[in-house]
């Protein structure tokens, strides 16, 4: 796989991964879009596969935080309702929970998979326009 470089900005340095990932995806489908990243088309769809694969690992481990996003019934202690609150909290309660965070990793992954099996078509168009190209120029030339 090759992507040309194109100067582009840098993230603040204080962005949650995340959010570093998925500007990292969206540049990375802003340069396919644009024709900047070659990959050869034979390995493209077994990359991209394998994208999926972690694509449906997470939306099952989603679904498993699901389950914590609900009542938890540990006792009637100031000290268990506590814990009770803050694990839906985590779960599914604020921007920075293991909720919203799977729901944006899978996304991502999904828009990967998507840049990449585009940017093979793209490659493999390319190539076949050059091959095109250089069989009339040796037509021309005979």
């Amino acid at each position: 796989m090759y992507i040309e470089d194109g100067g582009g900005g840098t993230q603040p340095a204080a962005m949650p991964e995340t959010g570093k990932m998925m500007g990292s995806i969206g540049r990375f489908s802003a340069a396919a879009a644009a024709g900047k990243v070659s990959i050869d088309p034979e390995s493209a769809e077994s990359m991209a596969n394998k994208i999926d694969a972690i694509a449906v690992r997470a939306k099952d481990r989603r679904n498993r935080v699901r389950t914590l996003d609900q009542h938890v019934p540990l006792g009637s202690s100031p000290v268990a309702l506590q814990m009770s609150a803050q694990t839906k909290l985590s779960a599914a309660g604020t921007p920075q929970s293991a909720a919203e965070n799977l729901e944006l990793y899978i996304e991502a992954l999904t828009e990967l998979a998507a840049a990449i099996r585009a940017s093979a078509r793209r490659t493999q168009a390319a190539d076949e326009q050059t091959a095109a190209g250089f069989h009339r120029l040796g037509e021309d030339g005979a």
